[in-house]
C-alpha cells in the first residue's frame, strides 16, 4: 500500500505544472507546495519507523524526499514503456 494515495495522478499533475526541463528537485519542491498534507503524512510515517527502529539498525522505508523522487522516476518509466509499445 502506498503512503501517498493516487500518487500517479499527483505526479502527472505536478509534471503538468512544471516546464519541460524540470529537475527532480524542482519536482519535489512543487510536490511539497501543492500536496503538503501528503508530504507531512509521508514524513510522519518515516519518523514513526525511525522511532521504532533499534539503535544501529536501519528500516526499509525511504526518506520522503527519496520516496517522492522514486515515484516520479517510476511514473516516467511506465510512461516511456507505454509510449514504446504504442510505436
Amino acid at each position: 500500500m502506498s503512503i501517498i494515495s493516487k500518487v500517479n495522478e499527483k505526479v502527472k499533475n505536478i509534471i503538468s505544472l512544471l516546464s519541460n526541463s524540470y529537475t527532480e528537485e524542482e519536482f519535489l519542491s512543487k510536490f511539497k507546495m501543492i500536496y503538503p498534507e501528503d508530504y507531512k503524512k509521508c514524513m510522519a510515517k518515516f519518523l514513526k519507523e525511525e522511532r521504532k527502529t533499534k539503535p544501529g539498525k536501519t528500516h526499509p522505508m525511504q526518506h520522503p524526499d527519496h520516496h517522492i523522487k522514486s515515484a516520479l522516476r517510476s511514473y516516467l518509466s511506465r510512461n516511456q514503456q507505454q509510449t514504446n509499445k504504442e510505436n
